[in-house]
């Protein structure tokens, strides 16, 4: 396993950092503990969750795991998003909860988390608010180090980071939307912060269409390895955060950490000219957008729209795409359609990519309507 400095806190974290919302959570959560397990054995010291990931299941299973790691041994990182907290008090006693699912008795990495737009920023600096509690909880040394994750363009993040109140960002950051989101980057690599990679598979898009994806790769590998490599070898990335659901995913990543050799100039050539302005509009299947009063699957369709944005997909094929979901695919088990939108602007509020959903909901509909849809039973 390679092994980075975290900005300027002198910790050495692992380049590949484990994310806690990818666990099959069909399976017993002490078996999705036991990974975090695996993950250590195998070099990865840098452990990633939140309080909502899993419906409150993840910092669960990682406290499963932590109870019976040596603390020394690994990092641990969670969030708050300013958006879900009412004073200085309820975050407070929100990082203490966190604590004690995780059963740690303190997190290095605390971030205010989900910066979509400049409001979210000013909203957790405000008298009273989620960094007031940040500052009260590293005082009492529950909080290592108050960083940051975000969702917004590289003119925003740049502003928030050169107000010099964190130690580090995460960032969406991957091979496919890398020339957009650069500059954030390097202006927290210039503040000397931490740069932590998130959706570094785009969400599972570039495992999922390797066929489509080869321009991204160089002899001997694959799109999804060739992805966790630019992460790896960029000096300018500290840590790659991967959700895994296996032991073989574990694997396959650390040993492209462990043999990781950085893009050359001419690699970085050849996927710029492949990319187009669409790789920034893909969804990353983050899942804040699961918030419709009619119980559209938002989630899953801008998924299958993604295929139309990156892969210039006809409306023909995606009319037959959508007759095949329905009756065999992704969609099988709703009930619940695009048509149904009332465009209230929930999903759009949520989204981490800033995506037009309610527009795309629109050509769903269309497409769905021309596909002859099955009767709901």
């Amino acid at each position: 396993m390679k092994y980075k400095i975290y900005g300027k806190t002198e910790k050495k974290v692992s380049a590949i950092g484990m994310g806690g919302m990818r666990f099959n959570m069909e399976k017993p959560l002490q078996e999705s503990a036991e990974l975090l397990h695996y993950a250590l054995e195998k070099g990865i010291n840098y452990f990633d969750t939140a309080p909502q990931y899993h419906e409150g299941k993840s910092e669960e299973i990682f406290g499963i795991a932590f109870k019976q790691m040596p603390r020394d041994n690994f990092f641990v990182s969670t969030k708050l998003m300013p958006e879900r907290i009412t004073n200085a008090d309820d975050a407070y006693e929100k990082v203490c909860l966190s604590l004690e699912k995780m059963h740690v008795d303190h997190i290095d990495f605390f971030h205010v988390w989900c910066i979509r737009k400049m409001e979210h920023y000013f909203d957790a600096m405000r008298q009273d608010g989620l960094y007031e509690a940040l500052l009260r909880a590293k005082d009492e040394g529950l909080i290592n180090h108050i960083v940051f994750s975000s969702h917004q363009q590289g003119d925003e993040v740049q502003k928030i980071i050169q107000s010099g109140v964190f130690e580090g960002v995460l960032l969406g950051v991957n091979i496919l939307n890398f020339p957009y989101r650069w500059d954030g980057v390097l202006a927290a690599q210039h503040q000397g912060m931490g740069v932590v990679a998130m959706n570094p598979l785009a969400g599972g898009l570039i495992p999922q269409n390797e066929d489509k994806l080869r321009f991204l790769t160089s002899e001997g590998e694959t799109p999804t390895e060739a992805a966790l490599r630019f992460l790896v070898g960029c000096p300018e990335i500290t840590v790659a955060l991967n959700g895994f659901s296996c032991e073989e995913h574990i694997d396959m990543a650390c040993e492209v950490a462990e043999n990781a050799r950085p893009f050359s100039e001419e690699e970085l050539n050849r996927v710029k000219s492949n990319l187009t302005d669409s790789t920034i509009n893909i969804c990353t299947a983050c899942g804040y957008c699961d918030t419709c009063p009619k119980d559209i699957p938002i989630l899953k369709y801008m998924q299958l729209y993604n295929n139309r944005v990156l892969f210039d997909i006809s409306e023909e094929k995606m009319i037959e795409d959508m007759a095949f979901q329905h009756e065999w695919g992704l969609l099988g088990e709703d009930n619940s359609w695009a048509d149904a939108c009332i465009a209230c602007g929930r999903c759009e509020r949520s989204c981490t990519q800033h995506l037009p959903i309610i527009t795309r909901l629109k050509d769903i509909a269309k497409w769905e309507a021309a596909s002859k849809k099955p009767l709901k039973v």
